[in-house]
């Protein structure tokens, strides 16, 4: 490795390719959502995690990795297929590297409950071998039990859900210890499925409608759970309601940044966002992947957490940073469809000094 610095750019990105004969409206535009990825999106990454990618009864995933090994993604990582007689569906996660995977490994979730039930949910690990393997970023993407309609902390959903993100701490906890070494980066990226913003309008006097960054300062209660339940830390029970006995405490505590939170002072919108007219009049951003439930709900459900404890670790002639990081909405100019999906993805770059 030369002294110069090498960079890693990663996304992360919810696809929204259900399976056939799920749709939205009169059409998800699929195949052309995945063209129009492949051609455009795909190749200004080196890593790139995506959600809801899914495998089963269709041949998209295949030629999804057909395209992005001629894109020079020669690595990845995939959730295990699924069959009928599993009575499932796979979990829908891939990890492509344009860097060699030396290592990688996968968990299985507990079954989701309502329309979740069919996915195997789970996260996906993969160790990234940079700077002529003198260095590696240990990488995690996920999906998690899914909410729909209102949210309420108390509802077994948002209890599923953090049940989910303890096996993703345990996970942790398995993998670090046995292939990290000191000072090597470790990210965590996905649709999270918990929404960090608050949704309390700080001056409903003079605006009637919520705005991204200066309603979006403060993280709701789930926001802070799911924090400590990655962390480890664990929770007050009596959060999640009066007769609920888990904490979700870990044995190891890891001192995780909500990248976009720290780097923008908000949680952005990543889900259902809107755009207001000059008169005031509110509209949803995106209506042809979004169904109407979700069109407004303005969530923050996409996420870059990074772990890279004391600077004391780095005992070799290589240091990770985290750099850079945002939202990137990535519309479609032009086309049937606005966006790629019905999320936004999230972007960001390593560099390795």
């Amino acid at each position: 490795m030369t002294n110069s610095s090498s960079r890693l750019r990663i996304l992360t990105q919810n696809m929204f390719m259900r399976p056939p004969l799920i749709k939205t409206n009169k059409s998800d535009w699929k195949d052309e959502r995945l063209d129009y990825f492949i051609d455009n999106i795909l190749g200004n990454y080196d890593v790139v995690c995506l959600q809801e990618m899914f495998e089963f009864a269709s041949s998209r995933r295949s030629r999804l990795l057909a395209a992005a090994e001629k894109l020079g993604f020669k690595f990845y990582v995939v959730s295990q297929r699924q069959y009928p007689w599993n009575l499932a569906i796979d979990g829908g996660l891939v990890v492509l590297s344009r860097y060699p995977i030396v290592e990688s490994d996968s968990f299985e979730y507990q079954r989701g409950i309502g329309p979740d039930w069919m996915a195997k949910k789970g996260v996906l690990y993969a160790k990234i071998a940079m700077a002529e393997g003198d260095t590696h970023v240990h990488l995690f993407t996920t999906h998690t039990q899914a909410s729909y309609g209102e949210v309420v902390i108390t509802q077994p959903d948002v209890k599923r859900r953090l049940s989910q993100l303890f096996e993703f701490h345990n996970f942790l906890e398995r993998i670090l210890p046995k292939h990290r070494a000191a000072g090597e980066a470790v990210v965590l990226t996905g649709d999270f499925n918990v929404d960090s913003r608050d949704h309390v309008l700080h001056d409903p006097s003079k605006v009637k409608y919520e705005r991204e960054m200066e309603d979006g300062v403060e993280t709701s209660d789930e926001g802070k759970a799911m924090m400590a339940v990655l962390e480890g830390r664990g929770i007050d029970p009596k959060v999640l309601g009066p007769d609920n006995v888990d904490e979700f405490r870990g044995k190891t505590t890891y001192a995780l940044h909500d990248a976009l939170k720290e780097r923008l002072g908000y949680h952005p919108v990543t889900f259902g966002n809107i755009v207001v007219d000059k008169e005031g009049g509110v509209f949803p951003r995106e209506t042809v992947l979004t169904t109407k439930l979700d069109s407004e709900v303005m969530h923050s459900i996409d996420y870059v957490f990074w772990y890279n404890p004391d600077p004391q670790e780095h005992k070799a002639s290589i240091v990770t940073e985290l750099i850079d990081v945002g939202v990137v909405p990535n519309f479609t100019p032009d086309r049937e469809f606005t966006q790629i999906s019905d999320h936004y993805g999230v972007a960001a770059v390593i560099a390795l000094k």
